[in-house]
């Protein structure tokens, strides 16, 4: 395994938040694996609607459907699965009923809408959480998502507000129309803000190692991750405008990678500091590649976002300037 240890660079509280903090994954997507010499099972929340079951029955009108029947309805096959287990447990592993009766599954949530994306990658607009209701004092809910942009530590502050503006929007029912607005809108004041501000959140790990390999490369060049090539291009610049003011990047610390235009010495990226308070006025004059990054910052985590929807937003992307037909969710 490929490891590598790196230093704390701060704690800090985020309160509530409904996301995973690791990811494990097995070879084949073998659930079972051993932890310390102890057999485990890798299990999951398992999702469903009974709403096919009843749409026969609710679009004839003998059945009405509203969030408190669906309620009621999901409270009762939990409690009809749990007093299944009992049976089960004697029959597969002959364990007396009074043992099998321990194993019990839970009723999570009940949500409205929502949006799957791909294993790991969904986001749930919840109405109840475990017998409470969250659509209350005008809240229409509480939007559990996972593993999704809205939360990337590559993905900026301010993209991230959008990103979950335009996900609370769809999954409280706005239609295309409405979320294109949204786009537009949000395009055109990116599009005012300074080049380096559109750039990707990155950590500049394992720089020294990287810059060592390649001083020994025969042809002065080693292959190394993008972001760490963008880190050391602001090193290499820095040293070259005589900058002895602004920071050097090191192992370890957190840059904004910004994409660069054609330019002379063929640079394709470059990064700067987070913590860098006043950018050089060399590095302000680059060539930066402001439509590229609009499209790694938002055509490209919308598609990842909303693109199962379908929508095709081509036709309708009409701003006066170079940001026109810019998406394709196909």
């Amino acid at each position: 395994m490929d490891a590598e240890w790196t230093k704390v660079s701060k704690i800090e509280c985020l309160g509530e938040v409904d996301d995973y903090v690791y990811d494990l994954s097995i070879e084949d997507n073998d659930p079972f694996f051993f932890a310390s010499d102890i057999l485990v099972h890798n299990t999951d929340s398992c999702y469903f609607t009974a709403y096919p079951t009843f749409k026969t029955d609710i679009d004839s009108g003998s059945v009405q459907w509203s969030k408190e029947v669906a309620i009621t309805v999901y409270d009762a096959i939990a409690d009809n699965t749990n007093d299944s287990f009992p049976q089960f447990m004697e029959r597969a592993f002959h364990a007396p009923p009074k043992n099998g009766s321990i194993i019990k599954a839970g009723r999570e949530l009940i949500g409205d809408r929502a949006l799957f994306i791909k294993k790991k990658k969904y986001a749930i607009n919840i109405y109840d959480k475990e017998g409470k209701r969250k659509d209350v004092d005008g809240r229409r809910g509480s939007i559990k998502a996972m593993g999704l942009d809205t939360k990337r530590s590559d993905t900026p502050k301010y993209v991230q507000v959008f990103l979950q503006q335009v996900l609370e929007e769809v999954l409280a029912g706005a239609n295309r129309e409405d979320v294109i607005k949204m786009i537009v809108d949000f395009k055109t004041t990116m599009s005012e803000k300074p080049a380096w501000e559109k750039g990707s959140p990155r950590a500049a790990n394992k720089l020294t190692w990287y810059q060592e390999q390649e001083d020994r490369a025969t042809n002065g060049k080693f292959n190394m991750p993008g972001h760490v090539r963008a880190a050391l291009n602001w090193n290499n610049l820095r040293r070259m405008h005589g900058d002895n003011y602004s920071m050097r990047i090191v192992d370890g610390m957190k840059v904004i990678v910004c994409k660069l235009r054609p330019n002379a010495l063929n640079y394709t990226s470059i990064a700067y500091p987070t913590d860098e308070l006043r950018l050089p006025a060399w590095f302000k004059e680059l060539p930066f590649d402001d439509s590229a990054m609009e499209t790694t910052l938002v055509d490209q985590k919308l598609d990842n976002l909303i693109g199962i929807l379908k929508w095709d937003f081509k036709q309708d992307i009409n701003i006066k300037s170079s940001f026109n037909n810019l998406f394709s969710f196909e």
